[in-house]
């Protein structure tokens, strides 16, 4: 399939892209209050929400496997959660020290703090599955829903413009940057004393650990490279390209936009411009039409960016496509709920060299040392691809441990629920291998495990002092 490239929008995504579905309006356009919310238009949000998953959402196999999280019975025991609230949360109450009689009415804030803490929590680092709060949506909803991003869908721009989620989420940021003597116990409830998560542009670090020999690269996050890091980055590279080792750190690191380390990392170390390797995943769907449309949209939006290049223009049936593939270990009890699927080659080959000379590089630095990649079980999403790549490429030798999951080939898809305007986010595709193994179960693994009472960074060293590799 020929590529499109769209340059400008390979740029956008790199320094404005924070990260790696449908939404339903109520039955009338005024914004639903608290006070007209009752308990049944919770559970309707809630069965909105796992009817929605059945649809769309393919690891209910890998989440049992790998998590030992029947997401079927997790969803009952969760619906019983709101229907007996408060007396369901008692145990979560005395543990907090909040008196029972103390606790409050069960509202949206409420019902999105069950969501995140009583059902989502169960399987995080899976598939990008969690209800957005407040910080995530302001990051998100303009790359996802405007009209001119590369991202717009008809299903992201529904999720985050509709009246219900606007509503919800302006309620939520004043109710958690003032939170009053009277509504201490709701507040605390609701966010559980735990931190929202922050997305903020990162810092590499670079050092010379031995002169002429042993550079090093910390990547603490693949979030918003500015143009000042990827100054020090080609400088950092001109510098060392003559080094014998580089050691990639991105242990800890939970991800971002691919495109970063792609086009920042990858394409500009890559020794041998002549060889750059397939690197083919399959992206596999349910047969709902809801499946049926997010993978055709998916399709779309990767496609005009360069990342991962489909084989053909729309989805295949996913029957023929493991077949012809000899995808011989994809797991025959998921393989039943797949219908439609995809062959993406997501190889650094598929990167316009116009986009590189926009981001400055208008030369490269082929290593031609030893790169290792330090990894964890902190990785995910990015970050995990991009140690999958990295192995399967032949691009580092990894140390360490095994990354966590995450692993999609999704730009991003968000659900709106009908009645609060919750946005919840989770990944429509299946994603494998060369072979049909599911990525998000089996993780990559690194080289070299670290040694005992030493972390990746001391076995590295040791490894390249003993030259045992």
């Amino acid at each position: 399939m020929k590529k499109i490239i769209n340059q400008g929008t390979l740029i956008g995504l790199i320094l404005i892209l924070a990260l790696i579905f449908t939404s339903c309006t109520g039955p009338d356009n005024q914004i639903k209050s608290e006070k007209e919310l009752k308990k049944e238009a919770f559970l309707d949000d809630f069965d909105y929400m796992m009817q929605t998953m059945e649809d769309s959402f393919p690891y209910f196999g890998v989440a049992k496997r790998k998590w030992d999280v029947d997401i079927r019975e997790l969803g009952r025991d969760t619906r019983e959660i709101i229907e007996n609230y408060p007396q369901s949360l008692e145990t979560t109450a005395n543990e907090m020290e909040i008196p029972l009689e103390d606790m409050p009415e069960l509202d949206e804030q409420v019902f999105w703090s069950i969501l995140r803490h009583e059902f989502f929590a169960k399987i995080s680092g899976l598939a990008h599955a969690y209800p957005l709060d407040y910080n995530l949506y302001g990051t998100f909803k303009d790359p996802y829903s405007h009209q001119r991003s590369p991202l717009y869908t008809n299903h992201n721009h529904e999720s985050f413009s509709n009246e219900f989620s606007e509503a919800f989420y302006v309620e939520q940021e004043i109710f958690f940057n003032n939170p009053d003597e009277q509504n201490q116990s709701r507040h605390k409830l609701v966010f559980r004393d735990k931190p929202l998560p922050q997305l903020t542009d990162m810092k590499v670090f670079t050092d010379i650990l031995k002169e002429d020999k042993v550079a090093y690269l910390s990547v603490p996050s693949f979030m918003n490279f500015t143009s000042s890091t990827i100054k020090n980055l080609k400088k950092f590279y001109e510098d060392t390209q003559s080094y014998e080792h580089l050691i990639i750190d991105i242990r800890d690191n939970s991800g971002g936009s691919p495109d970063v380390w792609r086009m920042l990392i990858m394409n500009p170390l890559w020794p041998d411009r002549e060889n750059m390797p397939d690197m083919p995943f399959y992206a596999f769907y349910k047969g709902s039409d809801l499946s049926k449309t997010l993978g055709e949209e998916n399709i779309e939006i990767e496609g005009k960016n360069s990342r991962n290049i489909p084989q053909r223009a729309g989805l295949l049936d996913a029957e023929e496509i493991i077949r012809e593939n000899n995808l011989k270990y994809i797991n025959e009890d998921d393989k039943k709920d797949l219908a439609y699927g995809v062959r993406y080659n997501t190889s650094i080959s598929n990167i316009d060299e116009k986009a590189m000379q926009h981001l400055g590089f208008r030369s490269y630095y082929p290593f031609e040392g030893k790169i290792w990649l330090l990894t964890n079980e902190n990785n995910y999403s990015g970050a995990a691809l991009f140690a999958r790549h990295a192995k399967d490429m032949g691009f580092a030798t990894l140390v360490g441990e095994a990354t966590g999951g995450a692993y999609t080939t999704s730009s991003g898809l968000f659900f709106s629920l009908p009645n609060t305007g919750i946005i919840l986010r989770w990944d429509a595709d299946y994603l494998t291998d060369s072979e049909g193994r599911a990525l998000n179960e089996y993780t990559t693994t690194p080289h070299y495990n670290s040694n005992d009472n030493m972390d990746a960074l001391e076995t590295v060293l040791k490894i390249i002092e003993a030259g045992t590799f």
